[in-house]
């Protein structure tokens, strides 16, 4: 099999500067065999590092439309999409990647979610195991996150036509993920190790370091203990109390989360009355 040009493309844009470059140290750290052209997409502000080449769409309107600009200035066809607060902190197999780049030609495959999450997720991306290779799900119609901006490998051509220009990329992961659904296109996820707590895959990273606007206490510990410098002064860093009350949140089981969700928008509305 011929096995298609692939890249990777760091989405970022320029209010994430301060976040470049410790999320390159990291990726030098840890992939420094990187086989793929390596992009970093934002909107006009300079950024030197080894063996990456920046991208720039030069204007501020929506996600998805600067978004469409970075990518039809990416020659490869396989589009491997991080975002610039992914801090990847376990070595990364090539090998494990060409076979996922097969996999996904073999089948003509729009997708792969390469970011595996533990299974309590799994209601968002209902999925079935692939026959021919049990590692690999296909995630089907009417999933509500069909596709996600998790780290994921990309037919660049698919992704370009599943945009709408006037979407953020919230919007984006829900209504591509509707119109995707027109698609005969397969979308596939690798599937998680029921034994990882973490999200895990073949490019394992810390999801994520920025939250709300702030550095994630989590991230600024991890930056430590890899000896990475990372730069607090430019914005807010979550505060032990909201790093507590986010972790009891993830820990609560997906439907709990809904309820809680809901009265936190009825006590808005009640305060506004």
């Amino acid at each position: 099999m011929t096995r298609k040009p692939t890249a990777i493309l760091v989405l970022s844009c320029d209010k994430y500067a301060d976040a470049w470059q410790p999320f390159f140290l990291f990726f030098q750290k840890y992939w420094s065999d990187c086989p793929f052209p390596v992009y970093l997409g934002t909107n006009e502000k300079v950024f030197s590092f080894q063996n990456v080449k920046q991208i720039f769409s030069h204007k501020q309107t929506t996600w998805s439309d600067e978004l469409q600009t970075i990518l039809q200035q990416i020659p490869e066809q396989n589009i491997i999409v991080m975002l610039e607060d992914y801090f990847i902190y376990k070595k990364v197999n090539n090998n494990d990647l060409f076979q996922l780049i097969d996999d996904m030609e073999k089948h003509h495959a729009a997708y792969i979610k390469l970011g595996a999450f533990p299974a309590k997720y799994d209601e968002l991306w209902w999925y079935k195991p692939l026959k021919e290779n049990p590692k690999l799900g296909v995630i089907e119609k009417g999933a509500k996150y069909r596709l996600c901006l998790q780290t994921a490998l990309w037919n660049k051509t698919i992704l370009l036509n599943l945009l709408n220009l006037s979407e953020n990329p919230w919007q984006f992961e829900i209504e591509a993920s509707k119109r995707s659904n027109e698609l005969e296109n397969p979308f596939l996820l690798v599937i998680a190790n029921p034994k990882e707590k973490v999200v895990h895959g073949p490019i394992q990273y810390y999801c994520t370091a920025l939250s709300a606007g702030k550095w994630m206490r989590g991230a600024i510990r991890l930056c430590k203990k890899e000896n990475i410098a990372i730069d607090t002064s430019q914005r807010e860093t979550e505060t032990w109390a909201e790093e507590w009350r986010r972790k009891l949140y993830i820990a609560l089981p997906l439907g709990m989360r809904k309820m809680v969700n809901f009265l936190q928008s009825r006590l808005k509305k009640l305060k506004y009355v």
